[in-house]
Formats: C-alpha cells, sequence, structure tokens
C-alpha cells in the first residue's frame, strides 16, 4: 500500500533529507513490531453532491493491543466526474500518545505527491510539501499537538476522532490543515467536532449501534475502532461498502 510506493518523488523537496532522517527516527521510536496486534479493512465508496461515484477506496487501520490507532494506508481509485481521476495512496502515522508523525500521499504514479512531517524533538514546527511532476511547493509552520489534518477520505476524519477522545456531549474546536482534493494545496481552517448520542443506524451489515459526530457542516457514524459506517457533508458522501467487523465491543471512540 502506501508505504510500499517508491519515494523518488521527494528528490525535488529541498528539505527531503532533514525531513527523512527525522520521521524515520521518530517511526523507529514508535516500535511497532512488538505491538501491532489488530488491522481494520475495508472498502469506502465515494460520492459526490449529484450522488455521482467518484471513487473506490480500499483501506487498513492497524492499532496497538490498547486501542491505540498507530497507522492508516489507503489505496484508492478516483474516476470522472472526480477532476482528476487517478489513483492515489496514503499513509498516516500517529505515536503512542496519539500524536501525528507523518502523512504521505502519492497520486498519478507519482506525480503529484504530498508530504506532511512534524519535526524536531520539541515538535514545535512542520514541513508541508506538495509536488506536481517537477512543481515543488513548501511551507515550514508552526505546530501544536490539537493541530488536525484533513482530505478528501473519511479516514483522516477518524483519526481526528481518535485524537480527540471525546465524550458523549462534549465537543472541541481545533485548527485543521485542509488538503486540496486533487493538488494537496493546504488551506488552514478551523474545526469543530462534536459528539452527540449513540444511534441506532441501518448500514449495510445491518443495523447497529453507532457513534454520531458532527465534523463542521457535515455528520458522520462510526463505531468502536472509530471506522466511519457513513459520512454526509454538502460537497461529499463516504459509505462504508465493506469491511472486518470490530471484535471489540465497548462504547464508540
Amino acid at each position: 500500500m502506501a508505504a510500499l510506493v517508491a519515494i523518488a518523488g521527494y528528490q525535488h523537496c529541498a528539505a527531503h533529507a532533514q525531513l527523512v532522517r527525522s520521521s524515520a527516527q521518530q517511526y523507529e521510536a514508535l516500535s511497532f513490531s512488538a505491538r501491532m496486534t489488530r488491522k481494520r479493512k475495508g472498502i469506502y465508496q465515494h460520492l459526490d453532491a449529484a450522488g455521482n461515484v467518484i471513487a473506490d477506496e480500499r483501506w487498513q487501520m492497524i492499532f496497538d493491543d490498547d486501542g491505540t490507532l498507530k497507522q492508516i494506508d489507503n489505496e484508492t481509485a478516483r474516476v470522472a466526474p472526480f477532476d482528476e481521476p487517478r489513483g492515489d495512496s496514503l499513509m498516516l502515522l500517529l505515536d503512542a500518545a496519539r500524536r501525528i508523525v507523518e502523512l504521505s500521499i502519492y497520486g498519478l504514479y507519482g506525480a503529484r505527491v504530498c508530504r506532511v512531517c512534524v519535526v524536531g524533538e520539541e515538535r514545535r514546527q512542520a514541513t508541508l510539501c506538495w509536488q506536481h511532476r517537477g512543481e515543488v511547493h513548501e511551507r515550514h509552520v508552526a505546530w501544536r499537538e490539537d493541530i488536525e489534518l484533513d482530505w478528501d477520505t473519511p479516514l483522516l476524519k477518524t483519526a481526528t476522532i481518535h485524537r480527540a477522545q471525546l465524550e458523549i456531549g462534549q465537543s472541541c474546536e481545533r485548527a485543521m490543515w485542509q488538503l486540496a482534493p486533487v493538488d494537496f494545496r493546504p488551506t488552514l481552517r478551523a474545526l469543530e467536532l462534536r459528539r452527540l448520542r449513540d444511534v441506532r443506524r441501518l448500514t449495510r451489515f445491518g443495523e447497529m449501534t453507532l457513534a454520531h459526530y458532527q465534523f463542521n457542516d457535515a455528520e458522520l457514524w462510526c463505531d468502536a475502532d472509530g471506522v466511519i459506517y457513513e459520512y454526509r457533508s454538502p460537497e461529499r458522501t463516504y459509505v462504508l461498502t465493506a469491511t472486518n467487523l470490530p471484535l471489540i465491543t465497548q462504547g464508540a471512540h
């Protein structure tokens, strides 16, 4: 999946060598080998505002034995009327404290690349790099642990839910770097996340009790692992069409 895609597309980023060394050290500190105990896998269907199917997304999430989300990977096939029909893939790494370590996205066989990397031991800075062939853009921005990342996938919403750890009735306001669907150009936005009452909802897997969230102007419903079964906003709908069901039945995150 995303972890296996060649990283040749990064060779033009001015700070690539430094970022690779920094993220590699952080990744090694995650100690995945001894703690990877459970995976969720599935498929999402993406629909645009007119109800057209524009993508098929295959994904996996990796959890520690304590239920902490550590890694997300996907492979997505995007079709017209999506503005740039293509395949792309994503990898997100979180540490044991649910902090973002790195986000990588590849599209158009590596012609489009995006990377967000939190750097330094004090984690006060992040580098945002987005590239289309030889056209490279890079920004160095101040970083806080309550900053979120979002893009055209439900998976990053799941990461935000895990990081926020809201109880029913709680809400939070955060800054969020929103990546553009096609070219990954980042825009800093405000995020309001609110957890509503759990609901009984009919899904493609039968009737289930799901956590109910407001994510700015969107609504989403997810299970105890934070896997989103349905997401609806004015621009996008994501529907879970296949998954291995959770073995853990405690309340949703």
